[in-house]
């Protein structure tokens, strides 16, 4: 058995899309907690499943964060969870987040880039950051794709400079060049960026800054890797021990206010 030394900040929930009326996909009920044992995975931050890969794209942001929550409340001590927010929907989304937080069954929110059609800087998405910044919760913003990343990063740039207090964190698509990922956090501090160790490692820029000024600023995630093969490979980037445990379990235990009852 691993020692238990790794956080993974972003766990989407897989889904079985294939129902045709809403309300009727079939629920996660896989217990994570063998895996997470044998792989050395202390903690996990789960997120709603990726309705992008929905081909119905149902209005339920509100049924995926119940979601979350039921994953969470099975096992509360290493799973802590992400809010769905649906921007047709402002006041209701506010109120869940709020209760969410409120009552320690979330731990932040959670936007795709790829469902966020109007644009991640558009009047109806401000809500959602102004909550986040006012709660001191963080806000992770996933892109599956390049040509999403292409499209809505300059956005990302606008709601940075709006929300200069707001805590980001940024999950760019495999392979996304590392400079344009550096470019982003030099100018905007209060970003954080979500990274396999693949992508770390293969470029030298990226893996420089994770061990020297970006050190409190990278965080570990496995996708689109299992846990079996991105935690090893975690352990073999080439970062000093400090600035290892910082990208596998520091950073993502602060940034997400996980109690020091898990065990690093």
């Amino acid at each position: 058995m691993a020692v238990p030394n790794v956080i993974d900040a972003l766990y989407c929930i897989p889904k079985n899309v294939g129902s045709f009326q809403p309300g009727r996909c079939v629920a996660f009920t896989q217990d994570l907690a063998p895996a997470m044992s044998a792989h050395g995975v202390a903690a996990a931050i789960v997120a709603p499943c990726l309705c992008h890969q929905c081909p119905h794209q149902w209005n339920c942001a509100d049924q995926r964060t119940e979601e979350v929550r039921q994953v969470v409340a099975r096992n509360p001590r290493q799973l802590f969870g992400l809010s769905s927010y649906d921007p047709l929907r402002m006041a209701d989304s506010l109120r869940w987040i709020d209760d969410a937080i409120a009552d320690r069954s979330l731990s932040g929110a959670y936007a795709q880039a790829e469902c966020c059609v109007s644009g991640l800087n558009a009047p109806r998405m401000y809500p959602l950051y102004g909550n986040c910044d006012k709660l001191r919760v963080p806000i992770v913003i996933d892109f599956n794709s390049q040509e999403r990343w292409l499209r809505h990063r300059p956005q990302v740039e606008v709601v940075a400079a709006d929300f200069p207090t707001l805590q980001i964190l940024l999950a760019p698509p495999p392979g996304t060049e590392g400079a344009t990922i550096l470019r982003l956090m030099e100018r905007f501090h209060q970003l954080l960026v979500l990274l396999n160790p693949r992508d770390l490692e293969a470029d030298p820029a990226l893996c420089e800054f994770a061990e020297l000024q970006g050190r409190e600023r990278t965080v570990f995630r496995a996708h689109p890797q299992e846990w079996g093969v991105a935690v090893p490979a975690a352990q073999k980037v080439p970062l000093s021990p400090a600035a290892r445990r910082a990208y596998l379990f520091d950073n993502a235990a602060r940034i997400f206010k996980i109690p020091a009852s898990v065990t690093a």
